[in-house]
């Protein structure tokens, strides 16, 4: 998608949230790929905002929040979804992945609820979501656009954990064979094998180099891959940059998941 018109979505977004509902909200903070100043050649897929609002935000200026925020989000965004079928929209909504916006209480992101941060299924949070991981690149890679910078309640940094490696790979394997046997049918599905891609390089970046960019991570993890992950990260790449997908992605995405893991589970317990 356009990076300008995401820039101009965050910006229309934080005038009217300071505008509509400023004694409500704590912190407005943007996370992921825009943040970063070397990632602006990269095609984003989302804009990926954090509104953290007070726990004393009554429920229905809550709701109102939430509601006016897909308001305009269908303002800014609709002429671009409307090829999204409603299922690969109910499976956006039940994983957080591709939202350009998620609204919490203060409390639930000091405590570090999953799933009441990002809005996700209890099942998805619980058992499948590499947490620690999700923790860990949100306090790596974000921006305070407005507000307290919440992120000083974090009195521990998340350490990835065996538990990670392994809700990472069931999480990122059912992401890569849904994408593989429904990408027939819906064309969409290739950014999934995107995202289980992406964030199987995230858990190996969170395991080993926690300070790195997606970037430079891609350039280490390259240097010791094998030729399938090879070719699966430069159609990964090439994708990213400029949408152009390889007809081999999501067959690629799904062997790279796998290799990954098995050398981050037997470097785990080795």
């Amino acid at each position: 998608m356009d990076r300008h018109l995401f820039l101009k979505y965050i910006d229309f977004i934080t005038s009217f949230l300071k505008r509509n509902y400023v004694d409500k909200l704590i912190s407005i903070i943007l996370f992921g790929s825009l943040v970063n100043k070397e990632e602006k050649l990269t095609t984003s897929t989302d804009v990926d905002l954090l509104i953290i609002t007070r726990d004393s935000c009554p429920s229905t200026d809550f709701q109102n929040i939430r509601q006016d925020l897909f308001n305009l989000e269908y303002r800014f965004f609709s002429h671009l979804s409307n090829h999204e079928t409603l299922f690969v929209k109910c499976l956006q909504n039940a994983t957080g992945m591709f939202c350009n916006f998620f609204i919490c209480r203060f409390s639930d992101f000091k405590n570090r609820n999953f799933h009441r941060v990002f809005g996700v299924s209890s099942v998805m949070g619980t058992l499948l979501a590499p947490r620690n991981s999700v923790w860990l690149s949100l306090l790596q890679q974000h921006r305070v656009i407005w507000g307290e910078n919440v992120f000083k309640e974090w009195k521990t940094i998340p350490n990835m954990t065996r538990g990670d490696l392994i809700r990472s790979l069931l999480m990122n394997w059912l992401l890569a064979t849904g994408a593989l046997l429904l990408c027939p049918f819906y064309t969409q599905m290739t950014k999934f094998s995107m995202e289980a891609m992406k964030w199987s390089l995230f858990t190996w970046k969170n395991s080993y180099h926690p300070k790195k960019t997606l970037t430079q991570t891609i350039a280490r993890y390259i240097k010791r891959a094998s030729i399938v992950e090879r070719r699966a990260l430069q159609c990964f790449m090439e994708f990213r940059k400029n949408k152009k997908i390889s007809k081999h992605f999501c067959f690629l995405a799904f062997f790279f998941v796998i290799l990954l893991h098995k050398s981050l589970v037997r470097r785990s317990y080795g």
